[in-house]
């Protein structure tokens, strides 16, 4: 094995380690965000709607809506392992589960590294003009964006497009919005064709 290799499996078998006190809640929220069941869109929909709608509501300050987010992280990563053993402590943890922890856990190390990987790209010492003038272009557009529309509204659907994600994925809803938009392009460019004839 090449050393990236070696590097990439301890870094697996590390985060596989550090996330076992919480393997039942991330297998049974992997089902949720890839939708096994049908129902589970609307459920992930309605969740996030309604955290937007009370944080809305309550209308909490940066400080301490950090804050408080800070104090409910850590009493999960307290209380949640002394709970799940509790809760979950006679289910039996089978081959298929276990399946679905590791592809979760090497999904996480896919995304870290490409995160790496962009950051390196980001923050290296030489930058071309023209990289320099699309992320300026780019950070402009998104900072005039959030001036414009509520940072609440915008957080909201940032949210709700992340966590719905691995689900239309999934379902392959991306492959068929852009399998009918090709088609009806072809349709287009076909009628067009027998109207020059």
């Amino acid at each position: 094995m090449a050393a990236s290799q070696v590097d990439q499996k301890r870094a697996l078998n590390k985060l596989k380690h550090d996330l076992e006190p919480f393997r039942t809640a991330i297998v049974g929220a992997y089902g949720v965000l890839t939708w096994e069941k049908q129902y589970y869109a609307g459920v992930v929909f309605g969740v996030i709607s309604c955290l937007y709608l009370v944080l809305w509501y309550l209308d909490l300050s940066l400080i301490t809506l950090l804050s408080l987010l800070g104090v409910i992280s850590i009493l999960l990563n307290y209380a949640f392992p002394m709970v799940s053993r509790l809760i979950f402590g006679g289910v039996n943890w089978d081959g298929d589960q276990e399946a679905k922890f590791e592809d979760v856990c090497g999904q996480v190390c896919a995304v870290k590294g490409s995160l790496v990987v962009w950051y390196e790209y980001l923050f290296n010492e030489r930058k071309s003009t023209v990289f320099v003038i699309v992320m300026s272009l780019g950070l402009l557009a998104m900072a005039w964006i959030g001036a414009i529309i509520n940072n609440l509204l915008l957080m909201y659907l940032a949210t709700l497009l992340i966590l719905m994600w691995p689900g239309l994925q999934n379902k392959d809803i991306f492959k068929a919005i852009t399998q009918r938009a090709s088609k009806i392009i072809n349709e287009k460019i076909q009628c067009g064709k027998r109207k020059l004839q």
